[in-house]
């Protein structure tokens, strides 16, 4: 009988050892950290056609830049007015904010104007870069 009390406690003793092993917790903390890159990101149309040109009456057209960026950004514009007597747009006349996120959109409003000397039925061209940029 002092034998099979002695199991018993035992056996008794190691359940309630294992139930509170069982019950033991532990915890860590670790801090998570990455550097964001600035991304910005350009769509300008290929070509942007503008509507008949006559000597000193402009022809005028639109073109639609998309992008991305994950800053406030701003639009701008240089022109190589090239064939062109004057060559102007909208953002190049002044820098426009052209804002944060991902479907970025502006309609810039192009203007084109060719002199007397340009040969009737001759095709001209310039070319407008556009730039985003972020603070």
């Amino acid at each position: 009988m002092k034998r099979t009390l002695v199991i018993a406690v035992a056996v008794v003793a190691l359940v309630f050892g294992l139930v509170a092993y069982a019950g033991a917790a532990t915890s860590g903390t670790t801090t998570v950290s990455a550097a964001v890159n600035p991304q910005m990101e350009i769509t300008v149309p290929g070509t942007t056609t503008l509507s008949n040109v006559d000597p000193y009456t402009p022809g005028t057209g639109t073109c639609t830049v998309t992008g991305k960026s994950n800053k406030t950004s701003t639009l701008s514009a240089s022109i190589t007015k090239d064939g062109f007597t004057s060559l102007e747009s909208t953002v190049a006349a002044g820098a426009v904010s052209f804002g944060k996120g991902g479907n970025l959109s502006y309609t810039d409003h192009v203007t084109g104007t060719v002199d007397w000397d340009t040969t009737g039925g001759a095709n001209v061209s310039g070319s407008i870069t556009y730039t985003i940029s972020q603070p």
